[in-house]
């Protein structure tokens, strides 16, 4: 958290001036199954006036794409690895508090989580904890994630699964 922290006023400046309109926390664990490239892709189609806020192995899908920045930002912020997913509530909390809002869910953020192991299931309680709602686990859901478990994580957080990249992007960017 850092890393954004020292760019905090700048970070500010773009999102009030309409140069930043979305964040995208993709972050989570990866693994080498092609259905994994999804986040390479996501990460290529974002529009450009977004930013990914990443921990974890997930990152190693698109930290090394030539994604620019905005304003002198990069379009990539890495926090570290899934235990430092800590951070990126820390970021959340402080841009909630830096425009003065009530709810996290109401910040640009936009939550595209990769799923693969058990420490992805901190970085969800994490989030869960702090109220956000409407994110996004893929490319598949955790096995061990019994029907009820599931209906309950759907129905009071929206928690849904990844579709097709395209129609994900138009999804989170209100298309």
């Amino acid at each position: 958290h850092e890393q954004v922290f020292a760019l905090a006023d700048k970070v500010v400046d773009a999102v009030k001036s309409g140069a930043i309109k979305k964040f995208f926390v993709m972050a989570g664990c990866d693994g080498r199954m092609k259905s994994r490239e999804y986040y390479t892709e996501f990460a290529e189609k974002l529009p450009k006036d977004t930013v990914i806020l990443t921990a974890g192995c997930a990152k190693f899908r698109y930290n090394k794409l030539n994604l620019g920045d905005i304003g002198g930002i990069p379009r990539v912020l890495d926090a570290g690895q899934c235990n430092d997913s800590y951070s990126l509530a820390l970021i959340a909390l402080k841009l909630k508090e830096v425009f003065e809002l009530e709810d996290v869910n109401d910040l640009p953020i936009a939550y595209n989580i990769a799923w693969y192991e058990q420490k992805a299931v901190i970085v969800l309680l994490a989030l869960l904890y702090l109220g956000v709602k409407n994110i996004h686990l893929g490319p598949t859901l955790p096995g061990f994630l019994s029907p009820a478990v599931a209906d309950v994580l759907v129905k009071n957080f929206g928690i849904a699964g990844i579709g097709s990249v395209d129609d994900d992007i138009k999804l989170f960017m209100g298309e």
